[in-house]
């Protein structure tokens, strides 16, 4: 009973181990519940900020290939006309034909890079004699419009800037913002690659390229960020920009976040003035309802810590609870690469709280359903147990102690107690049948017993096995059953065992009632058989021996 008591606790035991291990692995942290979010945050975050350092990467490579495909196309153009590309200021009359030459390269290296628009600006302009002609500038702006978040509509290609008659054709439309040249005053994406170049004409382009988030067309109705990198001639002078758009729209269609359970997850991609992140000309992904309180507050630093995520407050008080980390978009040896940029992917605190109460909620709910089945099946086992033990009152009361309790220790107890209740009835109705026959004897000696019941016990004797035989003729001698065991060397079970047999086969109920039936039998006169007489004497030798040894 013992060790089945110890299996059911174990069983007890392993049931809340296995309750833990649960809650654990669903929730994660045991104590917050808040560790399988961080994953979430972790993981998607590491997949969005891989994507978009992709995508900027892709740009910069594109955008050196496409400057030295205008390099070479310039100067092959101009080379035909007998003319060197640095006079292209002179002859602005060449500046339509040679745009419809570089339509082409334009468009190749858009739908091969999938972005959002691709420019080229040249040091020229169409009319150098008008005022403010000195930032004016000539050039190419293709941009595509992209299909909405939905997924619904096409995308079309508009001329922003460039001669009105590459719009003829049929293949690129107008845009409202549409003008004939580049306004270039206090334009980064013009001013910063001609700086860096200038101070450093060996740097390769790959080092010179440069990010900005100001686009070279005011008034747009979205933000985009634009890369920009210098076009230069044969003899390595610099004849303008050239680069990339990557618009709102087209960041929030290749890079929306994914977390479970939250749906007003944003994605950031943006600059980091003085440890802030600056909000009103980031791109982002995600819901825009979100975005646009967040675009509002104009920046965003990180305020604390809530566990593994951060918690970023914004200048109107509104609090968000996500992660961010550091992109490096610039080779280490660039003029710029002491610019730093982040990907942060946040949620508002208010729906990282209610998730979290609600996870804490299912928290002590399972808690509490492991504790009802604990105590429900300690409670099966008890009652089993119970059970089994109220039934043997039971039946001590009744005196019936043949059912079985189908447990082996209940089992034993009976049998045990059965034997000596059998022994203690024997006991009475020997000494009652022993009082009958001495008196039987003592005044009726002629008669005496007759003599087929002395026949009937000598035969019953004869039936004895070998150990039977031998705890019988111990008990002739006066041993107890505890003596009996120790001097056959066998257990207390066993000589129950022998003794119940011998008593069924003599036909008495008790060692008193068989001892009489032994002083029946000398004072008549008869013996046992010679055989038995010898088994006898052993006996008797190997209790004299023992008591020796004593």
């Amino acid at each position: 009973m013992r060790y089945r008591l110890l299996t059911y606790l174990l069983l007890l035991v392993f049931i809340m181990l296995a309750g833990v291990v649960f809650l654990h692995s669903v929730f994660g942290v045991f104590p917050s519940g808040t560790g399988e979010m961080e994953k979430h945050f972790f993981g998607e975050l590491s997949r969005l900020s891989g994507d978009t350092l992709r995508q900027y990467g892709a740009a910069s490579v594109q955008a050196v290939k496409m400057s030295k495909h205008f390099t070479a196309s310039i100067g092959s153009f101009m080379k035909k006309r007998g003319l060197s590309s640095t006079e292209l200021k002179n002859h602005p009359e060449l500046l339509e034909p040679l745009f419809r030459d570089q339509l082409l390269v334009l468009f190749i290296n858009l739908y091969s890079a999938e972005f959002s628009g691709a420019f080229v600006t040249l040091d020229t302009t169409v009319n150098p004699n008008v005022k403010g002609a000195e930032n004016s500038k000539a050039g190419l702006y293709i941009r595509n419009v992209e299909p909405n978040i939905g997924g619904t509509g096409t995308q079309t290609r508009y001329l922003l800037r460039g001669v009105p008659s590459l719009a003829g054709d049929g293949y690129i439309n107008f845009q409202a913002k549409w003008e004939l040249e580049f306004n270039v005053r206090g334009q980064p994406f013009w001013i910063e690659p001609f700086k860096a170049y200038l101070a450093n004409p060996s740097l390769p382009l790959s080092q010179l390229l440069y990010w900005c988030s100001v686009s070279p067309v005011e008034g747009l109705n979205e933000n985009a960020t634009i890369c920009s990198v210098p076009v230069l001639d044969d003899a390595g002078r610099i004849l303008g920009v050239c680069g990339f758009e990557i618009s709102e729209m087209n960041f929030m269609l290749r890079h929306e976040p994914n977390i479970s359970r939250f749906h007003n997850a944003v994605f950031l991609f943006s600059s980091v003035n003085d440890g802030q992140i600056q909000l009103t000309d980031a791109l982002f992904s995600g819901n825009n309802a979100v975005y646009s309180a967040l675009r509002s507050e104009g920046k965003m630093s990180v305020a604390g810590n809530l566990g593994g995520l951060s918690v970023y407050s914004a200048p109107g008080g509104n609090n968000f609870v996500g992660i961010g980390k550091d992109i490096q978009i610039y080779p280490n040896d660039s003029p710029f690469a002491d610019a730093r940029f982040a990907a942060t992917l946040v949620v508002p605190a208010k729906d990282y709280d209610g998730l979290v109460s609600a996870s804490r909620l299912r928290l002590i709910l399972i808690g509490l359903i492991l504790l009802c089945a604990g105590i429900a099946l300690s409670l099966f086992l008890c009652d089993r147990y119970e059970k089994s033990f109220k039934k043997l009152l039971e039946a001590m009361r009744s005196g019936d102690m043949s059912a079985r309790r189908q447990i082996p220790e209940i089992d034993d107890l009976l049998e045990f107690m059965r034997s000596q209740l059998n022994e203690i009835k024997g006991a009475e109705n020997g000494a009652r049948k022993s009082a009958e026959d001495n008196e039987s004897i003592t005044e009726k000696p002629s008669e005496g017993f007759a003599e087929h019941l002395l026949d009937s016990f000598i035969a019953n004797t004869k039936k004895l096995s070998r150990a039977e035989a031998d705890v019988f003729n111990l008990y002739l001698e006066g041993c107890t059953a505890q003596e009996i065991a120790s001097t056959l060397s066998l257990s207390i079970n066993t000589i129950k065992t022998h003794n119940r047999r011998v008593f069924e086969k003599l036909n008495v109920s008790s060692r008193k009632e068989l001892l009489t039936w032994v002083q029946v039998l000398t004072a008549s006169g008869r013996s046992l058989d010679d055989s038995q007489q010898r088994q006898f004497d052993e006996i008797r030798n190997i209790v004299k021996n023992s008591e020796r040894r004593q």
